[in-house]
């Protein structure tokens, strides 16, 4: 080595030998990260009226605040920005918003920026127009503004489960400058909300938001994979994780100890049953297609640990007025199955098993296909198609098919609802006019009685097999307090903190 290169490493040798305890002195004497960090995937979008993913429904649920709330122990709506929501006959609704409320740039939050935007979700066909125009029967005719403060909404049919609609995302507010502009994608990338958070700053990695009164920042890393995300919480990386990957499911107790959480959810899967296909019409032949499925066996095999069996038609996440175990035909039982296809006369011919295409039900169908094969000896057989909503509507499908159907509020009847409009054919009187009471009920309690009745006569004609309902899973560090979700807010941002 020559002489003048062998002096320059000894050089840098000694000046790396100098640094490295400067370098561990930084380290230590560095604090924490002061931002609580969440893994999440990354959100579609961050236009209220346009939510629909996880966490664009967390995030959205930090930057605003909706007309009502939803309560951490009971579920049950609370009003929030709203002062009060009246009706007298469940359909004429008048809104007071609480006084002095802003945005985070200053701006008032008025009656305006509650009719705005759902004037621009209706007009612009944003994913939260189903809502409005759906559940509630909102048209741009309905909306009345009074003043700053108080504004009227006329829905096309009486709701009394509307106030607790109004939590959604999609009835979030959206400021003036932004309703007269249209600017939706500029304002998608840095919203402006009027929740007790505001975004500080977003880039493909991480979307960082600041509390406006008090309190820790909270940064959203973009994970979407659930293995990384639960690697860095157990290496004390990330402080919460909201994905667990299925071979973790058995650890997390092992792992986290009692830091980790199965949040219930609001939506449910089922594998209804045409009206117009003669075979399949005796409720003991869809009694025992029900009792042929082991719903353990798919959530817990190709589901991923990501699912719960059924044991209702309301899923869990649902707490006002929930029931559990109202589906004694959802347990596995091979024998009873087999004994009530007997009774039935038996189902001879090919079962064809109808799903949309490239929704991520493939594996699970077959799983059924088999076991519905091997229990009852059918001669079952998946069938995706690419528009299952059309051959509903030309009458093609012959036999069950997948629904996947979702409450629009915490209530009963909101997940009853959405099942007569499954494609089925479904019209019992007794069980449709049951719901048609839930939904026009004084009070949302009075409303639990009939649609409890209502999900006893569904239960017992089965128009639709429920199977499963998704929830989610939270696990996290041991320096993060107050973790709590919900299947209609997600994690609750703005609970967490560090135990100090």
């Amino acid at each position: 080595m020559k002489s003048s290169t062998r002096t320059a490493a000894l050089v840098t040798g000694a000046v790396a030998v100098l640094l490295a305890p400067v370098a561990a002195l930084r380290a230590w004497s560095d604090p924490p990260d002061p931002r609580i960090s969440v893994g999440a995937a990354a959100p579609a979008t961050l236009l209220p009226g346009d939510v629909r993913d996880p966490t664009g429904r967390m995030i959205a649920n930090a930057v605003w605040t909706g007309l009502v709330s939803y309560d951490a122990e009971t579920g049950a709506p609370v009003h929030a920005a709203a002062e009060s929501i009246t009706s007298p006959d469940r359909r004429v609704w008048t809104i007071r918003l609480r006084p002095g409320a802003t945005f985070s740039d200053g701006t008032p939050v008025t009656s305006r920026s509650f009719t705005g935007a759902w004037t621009a979700a209706l007009r612009e066909g944003w994913a939260g127009a189903g809502l409005l125009t759906g559940v509630a029967h909102v048209s741009e005719s309905g909306l009345k503004v009074e003043d700053d403060r108080t504004f009227q909404v006329t829905l096309g049919r009486p709701l009394s489960g509307f106030p607790a609609l109004l939590g959604d995302p999609a009835f979030f507010p959206m400021p003036e400058h932004v309703l007269r502009s249209r600017a939706w994608a500029a304002y998608a990338r840095t919203p402006v909300g009027n929740g007790p958070f505001q975004m500080a700053s977003r880039n493909g990695r991480e979307i960082v938001l600041r509390p406006r009164k008090g309190g820790r920042p909270v940064v959203v890393r973009i994970m979407p994979d659930a293995r990384a995300q639960y690697a860095a919480a157990e290496g004390g990386d990330l402080d919460v994780a909201t994905r667990v990957p299925p071979d973790r499911h058995e650890s997390m107790e092992a792992d986290f100890g009692d830091r980790h959480r199965a949040v219930p959810g609001r939506g449910m899967t089922h594998l209804a049953l045409p009206e117009w296909v003669k075979r399949l019409a005796s409720p003991t032949v869809r009694h025992a297609l029900s009792m042929a499925i082991d719903r353990s066996a798919v959530t817990e095999g190709p589901l991923g640990h990501q699912y719960s069996p059924a044991d209702a038609l309301v899923p869990p996440g649902i707490r006002p007025g929930h029931r559990e175990g109202q589906c004694r035909l959802c347990v596995h039982d091979a024998k009873a199955a087999v004994a009530a296809l007997a009774d039935a006369g038996g189902l001879r011919g090919p079962l064809n098993l109808w799903y949309e295409a490239n929704r991520g039900d493939d594996a699970w169908v077959r799983t059924v296909a088999a076991q519905l094969r091997e229990e009852l000896r059918l001669d079952a057989r998946p069938r995706p198609v690419a528009d299952l909503r059309k051959a509903l509507a030309d009458r093609a499908v012959d036999g069950p098919f997948v629904v996947h159907a979702t409450a629009a509020y915490p209530a009963p009847v909101a997940a009853l609802a959405p099942l007569l409009d499954a494609g089925t054919g479904y019209g019992d009187d007794y069980a449709t006019g049951l719901v048609a009471q839930a939904q026009r009920a004084a009070t949302p309690d009075e409303g639990v009685v009939p649609a409890r009745l209502a999900e006893s006569a569904m239960l017992r004609d089965m128009p639709l097999v429920p199977l499963w309902s998704r929830h989610d899973h939270l696990v996290w560090s041991d320096r993060v307090r107050g973790v709590t979700a919900d299947a209609f807010t997600g994690l609750r941002l703005a609970d967490l903190s560090f135990g100090e």
